[in-house]
């Protein structure tokens, strides 16, 4: 579905051909909450991997909105069961804040469980099924960061 051209990815989601450069993930701060030391290693080393400049890492919820708050990430990609708070009670935390940032912040949200609850899902900018891969993971930052409204972002262009 993607391919290289010239060494800049470019992607196709929902019909749109989005194009970034290297710099455009090196300006990307992506946060990312999940309970397993394991996980949040990993997800350090794959959006290293793909050029994200910063990738912030928080164990629980309440760490998280601390963190959020404080250094703004342009995404969140948070697990759906931790204990004690859910990446679903991250959710609605941050939208319900009175900070206008993190009430329009995408999240993308992932889970090794089959079925989640979806009440929120029109909040969700994106599903990801765990084991993930670093290509789901690429497809689903580039079209969470995609401004639907006028087809840009602060990261490439649609």
């Amino acid at each position: 579905m993607d391919s290289f051209i010239f060494g800049s990815p470019v992607q196709h989601i929902g019909g749109q051909v989005l194009s970034w450069t290297a710099d455009d993930w090196t300006k990307l701060s992506v946060a990312v909450v999940d309970d397993s030391k394991a996980v949040r290693s990993m997800m350090r080393l794959m959006l290293l991997s793909l050029g994200v400049g910063e990738v912030l890492l928080y164990e629980n919820v309440s760490e998280a909105m601390d963190g959020i708050e404080k250094k703004k990430p342009d995404l969140v990609i948070s697990d759906y069961y931790m204990v004690p708070e859910t990446g679903l009670d991250l959710l609605k935390r941050l939208r319900q804040s009175t900070e206008e940032f993190t009430r329009a912040l995408p999240f993308l949200m992932m889970s090794g469980y089959e079925k989640t609850d979806t009440s929120l899902s029109s909040e969700i900018s994106g599903y990801m099924p765990k084991p993930v891969t670093a290509d789901l993971v690429k497809h689903h930052i580039m079209s969470a960061c995609v401004d639907r409204t006028d087809k840009e972002s602060k990261f490439g262009r649609a």
